[in-house]
């Protein structure tokens, strides 16, 4: 077979409390409550639109399955983000949720306190500025612990050979 298409993955792209790719303050995020990250710049040049992002939470004390966290994604051209979020990481209200992109959830499938929750799903991003937003929408607080929650998103670009 001549020239196939396969799939590489590269090095992730990590958004948690200290120490990632970009700050996103998770650690004890309220219930009913967002958090939107620090901007990242993926750079100039060529570069991966799709990504692989895989959500890991947990919860701080007993929870109750079926419930959800959301996941968002705010793209920007490096002068206006969808939403218009700004650049650092902050709180992410209800009605700032409307205009960023719903990319996936985390749905509680235990009621244990302080055990990993993880999902994945593919995500697009054509822009070279994103934002990642989380929306709390259990009714638990999530772990009080730094880097108890993290997502990362691996890209995931074609490779013709």
């Amino acid at each position: 077979m001549a020239n196939p298409i396969y799939t590489k993955f590269e090095t992730p792209i990590t958004f948690k409390d200290s120490g990632g790719s970009a700050v996103i303050a998770l650690q004890n995020l309220a219930f009913g409550v967002g958090r939107i990250s620090a901007r990242y710049d993926r750079g100039t040049g060529s570069i991966a639109t799709w990504y692989m992002c895989r959500v890991t939470i947990q919860l701080e004390t007993t929870g109750t399955t079926g419930e959800v966290v959301e996941i968002y994604v705010s793209s920007s051209d490096g002068t206006n983000p969808d939403g218009e979020i700004g650049t650092a990481d902050a709180a992410l209200t209800s009605d700032k949720r409307r205009n960023l992109k719903q990319v996936g959830f985390v749905i509680t499938d235990q009621t244990a306190a302080t055990t990993n929750m993880t999902a994945s799903f593919p995500v697009w991003v054509p822009t070279r500025y994103f934002s990642v937003g989380v929306w709390n929408g259990t009714t638990d607080n999530l772990e009080n612990t730094a880097n108890a929650c993290l997502i990362s998103f691996t890209p995931i670009p074609d490779e013709i050979q």
